[in-house]
């Protein structure tokens, strides 16, 4: 399993952070509270951040670098999303205790911030309301996701309309 550990520089980041959805509509102080909990780890290109079937332990942010996320079938694979700087991926199979259903791929050396599964738990304890509000946004997050992969159907149905 990658080490993460502990973000120094809370404010060297923030620039990154408050651009993410699942934070929006939070106080300063939320935010702060929520930013406390995240650790970073680095990842090499071609390394992978976690495979179709592994079981989710983290919610990922990437700091820099570019992340690739494909969707992998027997006999196909297939590019779902490209992930840079500012960007959040594996929200919704930690959210649905399901395992991945995609691979995610370091393109290049990527630096990655996580909020682990255990971190959002006891945030669950400490500050109902804060958890209650994060949660919220990570639904929004997912309907946005659940939004992208029907467009990308939609295209796919289109380009073999006459096939």
């Amino acid at each position: 399993m990658k080490e993460y550990h502990p973000i120094e520089d809370i404010d060297s980041v923030i620039s990154i952070l408050s651009e993410i959805p699942v934070w929006e509509g939070l106080s300063s102080k939320e935010q702060q509270k929520v930013y406390r909990l995240l650790e970073v780890g680095t990842f090499r290109k071609g390394e992978y951040v976690f495979q179709k079937g592994d079981q989710p332990t983290h919610v990922y942010i990437v700091k820099s670098g570019q992340i690739d996320i494909f969707n992998v079938g027997q006999d196909v694979t297939v590019e779902k999303e490209t992930v840079r700087a500012g960007g959040c991926f594996g929200v919704a199979p930690l959210m649905s205790m399901q395992t991945h259903m995609v691979t995610a791929i370091a393109a290049e050396e990527s630096e990655i911030m996580v909020l682990s599964r255990r971190a959002l738990l006891e945030l669950r304890y400490e500050d109902i309301d804060l958890f209650a509000a994060l949660m919220m946004n990570i639904a929004k997050d997912i309907a946005r996701r659940l939004k992208l992969t029907d467009d990308i159907l939609l295209e796919y149905a289109r380009e073999h309309k006459d096939a």
